[in-house]
């Protein structure tokens, strides 16, 4: 199909999965995984007390896994608590990554990570740069909430916009793709996740229901994005 102008991009097709953990998991079985932001700071204890958080599901899938983040005391609490191998890095600073980089994994995953980083192309290029140190073409999984998602469409009509307070960035298809090219990195499949609730009242049920036909329709309506990235040649 021809491209349809330098301001207009396709919409990428992938299969829409009902939550992002399970997606995320089903992609790490059975793979070395580095696990960036694998803590969830300010929310670990609280993660690792009612077993929400992905890296204790995470540890029991994957055949490795080295658990990174830039925040030493939720390291400590996940060495603690769930036993593992962990290393405090900053992906962008050349001095922290050495540690991962002799991990040499298969996966390098950042789950809603990117959105909290207050400089996004200098983290992407440090793990570009990271995944040419392990030199063994690992891939990178980035997942993030969708700028174009049904209900922010909604929540618009309705006079309001529903984000994250530590969020810093939204991203859309187009967005994500050109930034994860320009540094350095391989887009190379999408995939989508969306939750479709559980509410009974009247109100609820007919946004499930408009949200799942519209996703039917165009699977970039969903709630969250996820990207699936070649390591940067050699």
């Amino acid at each position: 199909m021809p491209h349809p102008g330098f301001f207009v991009h396709h919409l990428p097709v992938g299969p829409v999965m009902p939550e992002r953990d399970a997606l995320l998991l089903e992609l790490c079985t059975g793979r070395r995984v580095l696990h960036i932001g694998c803590a969830d700071s300010p929310l670990t204890e609280e993660r690792l007390d009612d077993g929400s958080i992905l890296h204790a599901r995470l540890l029991k899938t994957a055949s490795a896994v080295l658990g990174a983040d830039i925040d030493a005391e939720g390291i400590e609490l996940l060495r603690n608590r769930l036993g593992g191998e962990y290393t405090v890095m900053d992906v962008s600073d050349p001095a922290d990554r050495s540690v991962a980089a002799a991990f040499k994994p298969d996966i390098v995953l950042a789950g809603d990570v990117i959105e909290h980083v207050r400089d996004a192309a200098s983290f992407l290029r440090g793990i570009a740069d990271l995944m040419r140190e392990a030199g063994n073409g690992a891939e990178l999984i980035l997942s993030t909430p969708n700028g174009l998602a049904f209900k922010g469409m909604v929540n618009t009509m309705r006079g309001w916009e529903s984000i994250h307070p530590d969020h810093v960035y939204v991203f859309t298809p187009a967005s994500l793709g050109r930034l994860v090219s320009d540094c350095g990195l391989h887009p190379n499949r999408w995939l989508f996740y969306h939750v479709l609730g559980s509410g009974k009242r009247v109100r609820e049920r007919l946004l499930r229901a408009a949200s799942h036909a519209a996703i039917r329709l165009r699977p970039a309506f969903s709630e969250g994005l996820v990207l699936v990235c070649k390591a940067p040649s050699l």
